[in-house]
């Protein structure tokens, strides 16, 4: 079954621009705006838009920081950007019934660039992590702790990661999208109606959760692995 990935339109020098390119490109532009609303009169005592913000703000930080520890926020504002651009794009099913737009709007992580890009962004930040902590040699001899033999293994740590969490994000949406269109081609309108909520809604906003909190722990394990030296 198509997973709904078409081309809108080429850049210069023939660069396609597909649909899940724009939809990615929306979530960024929302947050954008959202951050740029909540911050443009700010108060004391916030309320709207700039209580919601920090609310959220604050919610995401003392999450990584129980995870991470103090050191945690440090890594807050990038894991936080993250929970929100998946939290849209996952969710964005929920908001456009795709019988409507011929299955052209849909999550943009259901196309396998944006789930690998997200997960090599976050191993190579769990790896500077760890050189910020100990420094590039500590680091590299680290890789050889406790025994030399589990060197290759711990090398190899840094390519399963990345591939474990966007097969998972990209498998996870890009199955329950299929379904949903499944769903809504061959059984009336009312059924598809409650199996958005899960699909769209609680499968997404599950893999937000599951994507910030492996990629939390994984920089976890090098800032713990410094502190306990």
């Amino acid at each position: 079954m198509e997973d709904g990935i078409e081309v809108i339109f080429n850049l210069p020098f023939n660069i396609p621009v597909t649909n899940v390119v724009i939809m990615s490109w929306i979530a960024m532009a929302v947050i954008i705006l959202w951050a740029w609303a909540s911050t443009r009169n700010l108060k004391l005592v916030p309320t709207g838009l700039q209580k919601t913000a920090e609310t959220v703000v604050e919610g995401i930080t003392n999450f990584v920081v129980g995870i991470i520890g103090p050191d945690g926020k440090k890594f807050a504002p990038y894991l936080g950007t993250v929970a929100l651009f998946l939290a849209i794009s996952n969710t964005v099913g929920a908001l456009f019934m795709s019988e409507l737009t011929n299955g052209i709007i849909g999550p943009s992580t259901r196309g396998i660039a944006i789930p690998v890009a997200l997960a090599v962004m976050t191993i190579l930040l769990t790896i500077g992590a760890g050189i910020q902590k100990k420094g590039l040699l500590g680091f590299f001899k680290s890789l050889f702790e406790p025994i030399w033999i589990l060197f290759p293994f711990k090398i190899l740590e840094f390519f399963i990661k990345p591939l474990s969490l966007s097969m998972r994000l990209f498998g996870n949406i890009l199955g329950a999208y299929i379904l949903m269109e499944m769903i809504i081609t061959n059984i009336p309108i009312i059924f598809p109606s409650l199996a958005c909520l899960y699909f769209d809604l609680f499968d997404g906003l599950l893999q937000v959760f599951v994507f910030v909190l492996l990629s939390s722990l994984y920089i976890a394990e090098e800032v713990e692995v410094k502190e306990e030296e």
